[in-house]
């Protein structure tokens, strides 16, 4: 009683001092608010207070295919004029935030810069419209009539529905990576495990990776599971039954070329990563993008959609208008795909990401395709652009370009400061698979100069999205940014 009363005070006091407070010119309020119920059991007490009233039907659930193609309904042509819409008004949102930062600024070189023209060019449609997807993460669980499946979870915790539907109805996996789903659920069914349940935190199944290369003839599948208390003898049963399962067994069909089991729960103390281990077949896949090999690991990453990705690839290569001259700083390298890509247009290739087994993977891609120009180190961009660019000894009318293609959430600040500052950087591409949120980034490298941020701005001049995800909303974009010259204009 006596902290219940302390917690009470507290709060009062803290709302006491913080409503009416001035802060930054803003008048602060601060209020008490009534604690959320927690959706799923809000969602159960919805469904028996409608299956009570016939007033109130209850509402009919999202289908799989709404909750993961939520514009697979619309033709592909609309799609893509949806997905341009969506681009320009992000353009337009980067442009408006330019505007603010120049202006709170203050600096009287701002009207020429700040609303800058943007050469935005037509979307670039997929190759493949249906059946494109390398790679889908299947949940394990349970439909609506309780039923054990396989495919996509419909609705989310917040949302009060935790329902896994097949994905037998979805246009983004090809046939084969659906027809593996189905024939894991065998094996989910006839195993004395449960599924995972995520209300009670009990069960064992929680996912199933695919991963479909080579023209559907590489099949790799990662079986993740929550392992609970289960021994280390009753471990090695199961393992030995999921190999005997997809060797011997139905699952023999698929012709499995790799298989992994993973255990998917919370790091435990003096764990290092997650748990995954290789159980059968090969350790890798391989795929081909502009003729050139690819190893894959389990935890690579590798764009999913590969038809889609040599579209992308070349809008890259033809922004950057590389020469035998150019050395490409390729940040955020993954396991090399671009950077080697681009190899055979450019002198040098420098790649760089934080992920060590990645780099591992980018060395061994280089050296598969036989690639003596392109050089791969470990390391945060934060701590590497500005080192790395230093290291280039330039020759006469040689030039550095960057290749950006960080993860979602964009770089860091500290990394653009690095771009930014790296004068050297004479053009810079920058690769996005969620524009909206990256648009920080785009001001940051075009605002005026700053104490932080000392390199001449970057000037945006070409914007083209690339559609690598069909039926959803995501498209990637590729802008061509080109640094402003000390006289005003931006560098040829």
């Amino acid at each position: 009683m006596r902290l219940t009363l302390l917690i009470v005070f507290l709060r009062q006091k803290a709302l006491t001092t913080i409503n009416g407070y001035k802060w930054k010119g803003n008048v602060l309020k601060a209020f008490t608010s009534n604690p959320v119920q927690d959706p799923l059991v809000k969602k159960r007490k919805q469904d028996a207070s409608d299956r009570n009233s016939s007033e109130n039907p209850a509402k009919k659930p999202k289908s799989v295919a709404e909750s993961s193609e939520p514009l697979g309904h619309l033709a592909y042509e609309e799609q893509l004029a949806t997905k341009q819409k969506k681009i320009d008004e992000v353009l337009e949102q980067f442009r408006s935030e330019l505007r603010k930062a120049n202006a709170f600024q203050g600096k009287a070189d701002m009207v020429q810069y700040a609303d800058p023209e943007i050469e935005v060019r037509p979307i670039v449609p997929s190759p493949l419209a249906t059946g494109y997807r390398n790679k889908c993460e299947f949940s394990v669980g349970r439909n609506a009539s309780d039923e054990i499946q396989v495919g996509n979870r419909v609705g989310s915790y917040t949302s009060g529905s935790l329902h896994v539907e097949a994905a037998d109805e979805l246009k983004m996996p090809p046939p084969k990576m659906k027809l593996a789903a189905t024939v894991f659920r065998d094996f989910v069914k006839s195993s004395p495990l449960d599924v995972y349940n995520p209300m009670t935190y009990e069960g064992h199944f929680r996912q199933l990776t695919i991963r479909l290369h080579d023209d559907d003839k590489a099949l790799m599948m990662i079986v993740a599971i929550h392992p609970q208390t289960l021994s280390e003898d009753e471990r090695r049963q199961f393992k030995a039954a999921l190999v005997d399962f997809f060797t011997e067994g139905a699952g023999k069909c698929l012709g499995v070329s790799s298989l992994y089991y993973e255990e998917m729960q919370k790091l435990q103390s003096g764990q290092q990563g997650k748990v995954i281990e290789h159980l059968h077949g090969e350790t890798h896949v391989h795929d081909f993008i502009h003729g050139l090999k690819f190893q894959i690991s389990p935890s690579s990453f590798f764009q999913g959609n590969t038809k889609g990705a040599e579209k992308l690839y070349q809008e890259i290569i033809d922004l950057a208008r590389l020469t035998p001259k150019t050395i490409v700083l390729d940040v955020c390298c993954g396991t090399g795909t671009i950077g080697l890509c681009t190899a055979k247009y450019c002198k040098e290739v420098h790649g760089m990401e934080i992920i060590p087994q990645a780099i591992e993977d980018a060395k061994k891609n280089a050296e598969a395709n036989g690639i003596e120009n392109a050089h791969f180190s470990a390391g945060n961009a934060d701590d590497l652009i500005y080192a790395m660019v230093k290291q280039v000894r330039l020759e006469e009318d040689e030039e550095i370009v960057a290749i950006v293609d960080p993860p979602r959430a964009g770089l860091s600040t500290k990394s653009i400061m690095q771009l930014r500052n790296s004068t050297k950087i004479k053009r810079l591409v920058y690769v996005s698979c969620s524009p909206a949120q990256v648009v920080k980034n785009f001001v940051d490298l075009c605002k005026n100069s700053t104490k932080v941020m000392r390199g001449e701005p970057f000037v945006p001049k070409v914007a083209r999205a690339v559609d690598m995800f069909p039926h959803t909303a995501h498209c990637e974009l590729v802008v061509l940014f080109e640094r402003r010259g000390k006289d005003g204009g931006a560098k040829p």
